[in-house]
């Protein structure tokens, strides 16, 4: 009998341990526990994260002389291809991503700000008319479409402290951010020893962007209509990013030029639902550089079948 209930506990406690532990499956004598890939709830324009990344054809990727790249998979958060990222630079119009950033956290949607010597901006601009009323919406769109630099002053100007507020506003976002080659001294971009950012920096700035759903779809407009409070501006907005036109899958972000900043350029892109972000500095032509790019990303790289 002692001998039964003996039988019967070991069978007891085989069955426990057999419900109780993982199933490891051999191959090529290493062992492995069978897994769903875990998940990462952030999103980034839209973008659900995981932890595998593509696979590389070992295409070489193309060779030209903008000062810095950087391509990044917002699927993995794996860069892709980089060079000279973390290097400081003239960023040029660049800077109104963060602006934008810092913008949207103070002013509400339908909150009215006036325009004052901001109209006198050199550079890009929308056009706007001194003392005209605007929603910051609309401010928004002009800044961010047509790189308007009185847009982006604007802004500035009528948050507290004015332009010198809104800028160090800029640079504590800098700090929150955890930023290491990022420096502001004007919310639109004009060239300076103390305005600089790097491919890396700029990325991490423009991803954070890409959480606000409202700058998504601005940064992917290719021309609107604003219009002043009082009905007496209407101001015609066409994006500069000749990419939202001439490339498959190009969702924005933003251009930059300026002489000492050269040619800029920050890209969005998906296709067969994979984003990536490609950051282009000091080129002496954006748009060709960063359509090689796109060729170069989408014939090297191979996402998991369950990507797709």
């Amino acid at each position: 009998m002692k001998y039964y209930l003996y039988s019967a506990g070991l069978i007891l406690i085989g069955i426990i341990v057999a419900l109780t532990t993982p199933i490891f499956l051999e191959t090529s004598d290493k062992f492995f526990i069978s897994l769903e890939i875990p998940q990462n709830n952030s999103q980034v324009a839209g973008v659900q994260k995981y932890n595998i990344p593509p696979i590389s054809k070992n295409i070489a990727p193309p060779v030209f002389a903008s000062r810095a790249v950087l391509v990044k998979d917002l699927t993995t958060d794996t860069v892709l291809h980089q060079k000279d990222a973390s290097l400081p630079f003239p960023v040029a119009s660049l800077t109104k991503i963060m602006t934008a950033l810092v913008a949207g956290e103070y002013y509400k949607q339908n909150a009215v700000l006036t325009v004052d010597v901001s109209a006198g901006m050199p550079g890009s601009k929308v056009g706007l008319a001194r003392g005209e009323d605007l929603t910051f919406r609309s401010l928004l769109y002009g800044m961010l479409l047509n790189s308007g630099n009185d847009a982006a002053f604007t802004l500035a100007e009528n948050y507290p402290g004015g332009i010198l507020g809104f800028v160090s506003a800029m640079n504590k976002k800098v700090l929150d951010l955890g930023l290491k080659n990022t420096h502001f001294d004007n919310p639109a971009g004009f060239d300076s020893r103390a305005h600089f950012s790097s491919a890396s920096d700029m990325s991490k700035i423009t991803e954070e962007a890409l959480k606000n759903n409202q700058l998504a779809r601005i940064f992917a407009t290719k021309e609107t209509n604003i219009v002043s409070l009082d009905k007496k501006y209407t101001h015609q907005l066409l994006n500069l990013n000749k990419l939202l036109s001439q490339v498959n899958g190009v969702l924005g972000v933003k251009t930059g030029t300026t002489e000492g900043a050269k040619e800029n350029l920050v890209t969005l892109i998906e296709r067969d639902k994979h984003k990536v972000l490609i950051v282009v500095l000091g080129s002496n032509d954006r748009f060709l550089e960063t359509t090689k790019l796109i060729d170069w990303i989408f014939q090297n790289f191979q996402w998991p079948q369950r990507f797709n």
